[in-house]
């Protein structure tokens, strides 16, 4: 955040006066959801890596010849400790809010299993087992809807078994959510389109008068994402939803592993960067297990961008106390994390983005997250860990 906008970390307990245009309010405890015509909440998951105690439900056939196997085993152990009770709490504090609130639906950013199963009926296992424990909590009937991450089908055989649950989960969920929750008029734009949830670059649909996209991350097509945003241009709000974040992560050495992020996209990024600020669209990702926002501005509008993370694998790890806030932070991070042949690629990759980001926070916390959009604001409340009160609240649009 610039410095004339900037909250300390001091003002995650109370009501601070704001200046004008700021994106960020803390200590926002009397939130209670949007209000107004055409006004929604949504319950927010991030990165949930379901898995299981012991590493043999779910982890019997791992091939231990993979060279990773020693990093994957580490991440058994954390999900399966994470999930004994954090996670469970983490989830019913989310589901409590949305019993409270008018929640139309669940957002989950992705990388909603662990993986590694590299058994094809243990992976199916796994996503049902996966979508049970979290819809569970949640109101009866309400819509849940979750976008494609990495682990998702990581292992042998897993690309096939993820698509052949997502396909008609997805279009079941998007059915529910138009039928069921926002009653689409059949005047409007069509609710989803025909690509939905298949092996996709993207797919869209609309939730009332707002046009929400859901991406492949690590497509190369993101031509096809631009288009869909253009093919509907009365939208009230353009929603972005991609496991991996569209802003290059500073803070960290994976920079290139997200959206756009690989070589041959270099061509086609600049028109998704001026499609997103002509529609001052918001971003919505995961990935990263770190809790970020963005706010862009540029010669052709601007857009946000919000990174959430549930992956609560340390107590210690239910804050929000920020690590960096102000643009100037921004990227300051990462560069000592990337080795040395990779750095001048690091700052060029930094550089594209660096010079539109004007307001910034990164935080390793975790937690569940609320959006609430209106016609006068997109607002994301942050709940670490499984507080039921939002640590911060920030402005999107």
């Amino acid at each position: 955040m610039n410095e004339s906008t900037m909250i300390g970390r001091r003002g995650f307990t109370q009501m601070l006066g704001l200046a004008a245009g700021s994106a960020w309010l803390a200590g926002c405890t009397t939130w209670r959801g949007a209000n107004g015509p055409g006004a929604y909440s949504v319950a927010v998951l991030g990165d949930t890596h379901f898995d299981a105690e012991p590493e043999s439900v779910y982890h019997s056939h791992y091939d231990e010849s993979n060279k990773w196997a020693k990093v994957q085993h580490e991440e058994f152990r954390r999900n399966g400790e994470m999930w004994r009770s954090r996670c469970r709490e983490l989830l019913s504090a989310s589901a409590r809010l949305a019993r409270e609130n008018d929640t139309r639906f669940v957002l989950q950013l992705g990388d909603i299993i662990q993986g590694d199963c590299d058994d094809v009926p243990t992976h199916k296992k796994m996503l049902d087992d996966c979508i049970r424990m979290l819809r569970a909590p949640y109101p009866d009937g309400i819509p849940f809807l979750t976008v494609v991450g990495n682990h998702d089908f990581r292992g042998k055989g897993a690309w096939d078994a993820y698509f052949q649950f997502a396909e008609p989960f997805m279009s079941s969920e998007i059915e529910r959510l138009k039928a069921e929750r926002l009653k689409v008029a059949s005047v409007q734009p069509p609710a989803v389109q025909p690509s939905a949830a298949a092996k996709y670059p993207a797919f869209s649909f609309r939730v009332g008068m707002d046009l929400w996209v859901f991406c492949n991350f690590e497509t190369d097509r993101l031509d096809a994402i631009s288009s869909l945003i253009d093919a509907d241009p009365d939208a009230r709000h353009v929603f972005l939803v991609t496991h991996g974040p569209f802003t290059t992560f500073g803070d960290g050495g994976s920079y290139r592993w997200r959206l756009g992020g690989w070589r041959n996209c270099e061509a086609a990024r600049p028109r998704l960067y001026e499609t997103l600020s002509r529609r001052r669209a918001i971003v919505l990702s995961g990935h990263t297990h770190s809790t970020n926002f963005y706010r862009h501005e540029n010669r052709f509008g601007g857009f946000s961008e919000f990174t959430v993370n549930s992956v609560w694998a340390k107590p210690e790890l239910a804050t929000a106390e920020p690590m960096h806030e102000g643009a100037k932070d921004y990227g300051t991070l990462g560069l000592a994390s990337v080795p040395a042949e990779k750095r001048d690629d690091y700052r060029r990759e930094m550089d594209f983005f660096k010079p539109g980001v004007k307001e910034y926070f990164f935080n390793r916390g975790a937690g569940h997250y609320r959006l609430d959009v209106s016609d006068a604001s997109v607002t994301m409340a942050f709940h670490p860990g499984a507080a039921l009160e939002p640590a911060c609240t920030f402005r999107l649009a």
